[in-house]
């Protein structure tokens, strides 16, 4: 009897350890499936000397960041209005923020769309990191200061040669800057294998050959930190899950411009 005792508390044991497993996709893609069913949380992306920070309320957000070099701005957009701020230098006397209006935009209103697109960029970085670590080696799952902690080893050239490059630049650089660029990615969608290959040579200068995705989850399933140890390391934080704000800037701060 006491053996067959035994038997069971090591069965469930056992059954206990392989619940907490998962495969190489699902662990990559479980951050974008998490995010599309509670998509309102602070996220806070790091990737060398760049920061942003987006946080989302239902339809309102509030998305800043720091893209190094003196380039960096805020953009709030809640209650049906928008304030942006650049630099956080004032506009007038007394007065960081302009509030974007139909009848009057501020002149360095593409300054802060572009760095906006850049903080958007970075905290969806984790759509990148799916397709690369979907094509990886994942190890068992560990505990991490009560954290459950997931690793994924990549070879970023294997992966990279099983990816539909297309797909892939849509997660990675949606909206590229310059002409040239576009042309260049238009060549890879039409199945150029020169283009191709010079975009898989460009990658792996980029990532490196070998990389590895880390994704940290809480006792309630709840993202909270991601990692990808390449040869530009970037992580991104989760917090205030279902528990965000966003709030238009103090009125004095505002210029409001006349018409």
């Amino acid at each position: 009897m006491r053996r067959y005792v035994m038997f069971i508390v090591l069965a469930l044991v056992v059954a206990g350890c392989d619940s907490g497993a998962k495969t190489a996709p699902e662990i990559a893609g479980y951050v974008g499936t998490y995010l599309q069913a509670h998509p309102d949380v602070t996220r806070t992306a790091k990737k060398g000397a760049q920061s942003a920070t987006v946080v989302i309320k239902g339809q309102d957000q509030d998305v800043s960041a720091d893209l190094g070099g003196g380039l960096r701005g805020r953009l709030i957009q809640t209650g049906g209005a928008a304030y942006m701020q650049m630099l956080g230098e004032e506009v007038a006397p007394g007065k960081t923020w302009d509030k974007i209006t139909k009848e009057h935009e501020p002149y360095n209103l593409m300054g802060i769309g572009m760095v906006t697109d850049e903080a958007m960029a970075l905290v969806n970085s984790h759509r990148v990191y799916a397709l690369l670590a979907a094509r990886g080696q994942v190890s068992s799952p560990a505990l991490d200061g009560g954290l459950d902690h997931y690793t994924v080893t990549i070879d970023v050239r294997a992966a990279l040669d099983g990816l539909d490059l297309g797909s892939f630049l849509e997660a990675y650089d949606p909206q590229p800057l310059v002409q040239d660029t576009e042309d260049e990615y238009a060549m890879v969608r039409a199945g150029d294998k020169a283009a191709q290959a010079r975009l898989r040579d460009k990658l792996l200068k980029e990532f490196g050959a070998q990389a590895t995705y880390e994704l940290w989850l809480d006792g309630q399933g709840r993202p909270v930190r991601q990692r990808l140890t390449a040869k530009t390391p970037m992580e991104i934080t989760y917090s205030h899950w279902g528990d965000t704000t966003v709030a238009a800037p103090p009125a004095d701060q505002i210029r409001v411009l006349a018409k």
